[in-house]
C-alpha cells in the first residue's frame, strides 16, 4: 500500500511539477512525441493492448508523454516502478472500464479494472484537453491492494 502510495506521489509531482518549468521554459516540443490526438478512450485501449503484450512500461510511457509538460527523462524512473509492481501479478488477461465521469468539457476521468492472472488491480486516469481535442493524462491512480482497491466502488471511505 505504501509502495503504491508512493509511485503515485511521484506521478502527481512529475506531471504537476513540471508545469512551473513549463511556464519558465517554454521551448518547442520534443519531436519525438506521440500523436495526442487520441480519446481518452483510445489511449486507455492502447495502452492496455501493450499490457497484453507484456510492454506495460511502454504503454505507460507514451500516455505520460502525450503530456508535453513532462520530461522522458523522468518518465523512464515511474515506468520502470509501474512494470515492477505489475510483474508478481501473472499475465495480463483483459480490462473492463467501470467509470467514466466527465468532471468538465475538459476534464475526464477513466476508472478501469485490469484482471491479470493472480489478481486484479485497478487503475484511474484522469486526462484534461486544452482544446482541439489534444488529450493528454494528467494524473494515473492505481491500486494493487485488494483490501481498498474496491471501497471506492462500494461507497466505503477508505482508511
Amino acid at each position: 500500500m505504501k509502495r503504491t502510495s508512493l509511485l503515485a506521489a511521484v506521478i502527481t509531482l512529475l506531471l504537476a511539477g513540471n508545469l512551473s518549468l513549463l511556464a519558465q521554459d517554454q521551448k518547442p516540443a520534443d519531436e519525438a512525441r506521440p500523436a495526442p490526438k487520441l480519446s481518452p478512450k483510445q489511449q486507455v485501449t492502447g495502452f492496455y493492448a501493450m499490457c497484453k503484450q507484456n510492454r506495460a512500461g511502454e504503454g505507460l510511457k507514451e500516455m505520460l508523454l502525450s503530456n508535453p509538460v513532462v520530461q522522458e527523462s523522468d518518465v523512464q524512473q515511474v515506468t520502470d516502478a509501474f512494470s515492477q509492481r505489475i510483474a508478481g501479478m501473472g499475465g495480463f488477461v483483459d480490462f473492463k472500464i467501470v467509470k467514466e465521469l466527465s468532471i468538465t468539457e475538459r476534464v475526464l476521468i477513466v476508472r478501469c479494472i485490469a484482471h491479470f492472472e493472480r489478481q486484479p488491480f485497478t487503475n484511474e486516469f484522469t486526462f484534461y484537453d486544452p482544446g482541439a481535442g489534444e488529450w493528454r493524462l494528467v494524473h494515473l491512480r492505481y491500486d494493487a491492494n485488494l483490501a481498498t482497491m474496491f471501497q471506492e466502488d462500494l461507497g466505503t471511505p477508505k482508511e
